[in-house]
C-alpha cells in the first residue's frame, strides 16, 4: 500500500535509439499512452482480454487488502450509492440505451484505420496523432514534436495528418478553426469558393459579424456574403463533440483513496481489482528448451510484449500516485475543510512539477476518480482557476446576453455596469475574458441587422 506522499519515479523513454529500435519504441510509446489513459475498469478488461491471446500471461492471486483500504472501499458515501442504484436500474431495464456506452472518438478513428492500406510505420504515426487529439477533435501538439516522438520526418508526419483529416467526423485533426472549416468545405462544398475564402482569411471579421467589411474587401454583395456565412455557420466547429467519453459503467471505482489521519494523509492506489501479471512457468521452461525453434521465437515475442505491458502499468501507477501527491499538496484546504475550498491549480503546473508534457497529465486525469472523506470526485475536479466565482459570473453574463435586445446588444462595459448593479464588481477586461471563454462574440458580432 502506498503511504503519504509515496510516489514512484515517472519513467521517460530514451530517445537516443538505434534505427532498428525506432519502430518498437514508437509502439511502446503508443501502448504506454493508451494504458495511462485507461481507468481501473478498462485496464482490468484489457488484461483479461490479453490473457486470451498471450499464453505466457498468468495472474497472481491478489494480496489481502489493508484494513484501512477495505474500510474506505466499503464506505457507503451518498455519491456511490447513487451510482449503484443507477447501475441496478440500468441492468434491469433492457430498453435503456446508456449513452455511456457510445463509441469514443478514439475508438471510431482506430476502427477506420483497418480499412486503410498503410505500412506499419505509417499506422504508428497515425495512432500517435489520434492519441494526441483533444476531445474536441483538434490537434494542438506541434507536428515537429510528434515527428520527434515517432522518430520520423516532418514530411511523413504531415502526410499522415492529411490522411487523418480524410477520416470521419469531418474536420478531425484540424489545428485551427479555420483549418477545420476549410476541410469540411473542400470535402462537401468544393465549389463554395467564397465561403472558403472567408474561413481562410476573414474568420476574425466573421466572428465580429462584420458583414459590410467583408463585402467591401471581397467586392461581393452583402447578400452573397450572408449566404456564404450561413453555409459556414452550418459546419461543425468541434468535430469530436458528438462522441462520448471513456465511460463504460455508471458505477465509479476510484483510482486513488485519500485517507486522512491526525497530521497527515495517506495516498493509496486502489489497484486491488487490477490483476497482477506473472509469466507462465511451463511456457518459460519451453522457451529455454527450444531457444532456436519457431515456437521459441513466438514465445519470446509474447514474453517481450508482457514485459512492455508490465512496464506501462508500473508507469501508470507511479504517475497516478505522483499526481495524487500534487493534488493533496495543492488542494490541502479542500481535504481539510471540504468543497468550496479549492484553489488555483492548473494541469500545466502539474506537468511542470513532474517534468512531463501536459498531455501526460491530461491522460492520467482522464476518466479517473479520487475518493476522500467528502465523497468521490473526478481528478479533473481539482484542476481549477477561480472555479466557483468565475462560473457564477459567467452564468450572469450569459443570462444578460440571452435577454438583451439583439438590435442593441450590451457592450462589455455595459455588462460590467449591470453586474455592479447586482453587487458583483467585475472589470470590463475580465468581462471580455469570460465572454470569450463562453465563445460569445462581442456586441458587434451579436448585432442583428
Amino acid at each position: 500500500m502506498a503511504t503519504v506522499y509515496t510516489t514512484g519515479v515517472i519513467h521517460t523513454m530514451d530517445m537516443e535509439l538505434r534505427p532498428s529500435q525506432k519502430q518498437t519504441i514508437t509502439h511502446q510509446m503508443i501502448q504506454s499512452s493508451e494504458i495511462l489513459q485507461m481507468n481501473n475498469m478498462e485496464l482490468e478488461v484489457y488484461l483479461q482480454n490479453l490473457a486470451l491471446e498471450n499464453p505466457l500471461l498468468d495472474f497472481e492471486e491478489p494480496p489481502e487488502e489493508d484494513e484501512r483500504k477495505k474500510e474506505w472501499l466499503n464506505a457507503l458515501d451518498e455519491q456511490n450509492r447513487v451510482y449503484e442504484r443507477q447501475e441496478r436500474r440500468d441492468a434491469s431495464d433492457p430498453w435503456n440505451l446508456d449513452t455511456a456506452m457510445t463509441e469514443t472518438l478514439e475508438e471510431s478513428l482506430l476502427l477506420q484505420l483497418n480499412s486503410l492500406n498503410l505500412s506499419a510505420s505509417k499506422v504508428f504515426i497515425l495512432k500517435y496523432l489520434i492519441q494526441s487529439l483533444e476531445s474536441s477533435g483538434y490537434l494542438t501538439t506541434p507536428l515537429d514534436e510528434i515527428a520527434k516522438a515517432c522518430h520520423c520526418s516532418l514530411t511523413e508526419t504531415e502526410e499522415m495528418l492529411s490522411v487523418l483529416q480524410t477520416l470521419e467526423p469531418d474536420g478531425i485533426g484540424a489545428r485551427t478553426l479555420s483549418e477545420c472549416l476549410s476541410i469540411q468545405l473542400k470535402k462537401h462544398y468544393p465549389d463554395a469558393s467564397l465561403a472558403l475564402s472567408i474561413v481562410s482569411d476573414y474568420l476574425d471579421l466573421l466572428g465580429k459579424n462584420q458583414i459590410p467589411a467583408i463585402s467591401r474587401i471581397l467586392h461581393r454583395s452583402q447578400k452573397d456574403i450572408l449566404e456564404a456565412c450561413s453555409l459556414i455557420r452550418s459546419l461543425n466547429p468541434k468535430p469530436g463533440s458528438s462522441f462520448g467519453d471513456r465511460h463504460y459503467m455508471p458505477y465509479v471505482r476510484p483510482e486513488l483513496l485519500i485517507i486522512r489521519f491526525d497530521g497527515y494523509f495517506d495516498i493509496v492506489l486502489n489497484d486491488a481489482s487490477i490483476p497482477s501479471i506473472r509469466m507462465n512457468a511451463y511456457y518459460l521452461d519451453l522457451l529455454k528448451t527450444d531457444e532456436a525453434g519457431e515456437t521459441a521465437r513466438y514465445l519470446k515475442g509474447k514474453k517481450e510484449e508482457l514485459e512492455q505491458i508490465n512496464g506501462s502499468i508500473r508507469h501508470r501507477s507511479s504517475t497516478l500516485l505522483s499526481l495524487g501527491k500534487l493534488i493533496v499538496e495543492h488542494q490541502q484546504d479542500f481535504f481539510l475543510n471540504g468543497p468550496g475550498h479549492l484553489h488555483t491549480f492548473l494541469q500545466s503546473t502539474a506537468a511542470s512539477i513532474l517534468g512531463v508534457h501536459e498531455s501526460v497529465i491530461s491522460r492520467a486525469a482522464s476518466d479517473k476518480y479520487l475518493q476522500c472523506q467528502y465523497g468521490v470526485f473526478p481528478l479533473s475536479y481539482f484542476f481549477v482557476q477561480g472555479r466557483d466565482d468565475k462560473e457564477e459570473i459567467k452564468k450572469m453574463i450569459r443570462d444578460y446576453i440571452e435577454k438583451e435586445d439583439k438590435a442593441h446588444p450590451f457592450s462589455d462595459q455595459k455588462l460590467s455596469d449591470l453586474l455592479s448593479g447586482q453587487g458583483v464588481t467585475v472589470s470590463k477586461r475580465l468581462i471580455t475574458k469570460y465572454r470569450t471563454a463562453l465563445n460569445i462574440p462581442p456586441a458587434g458580432g451579436r448585432k442583428i441587422y
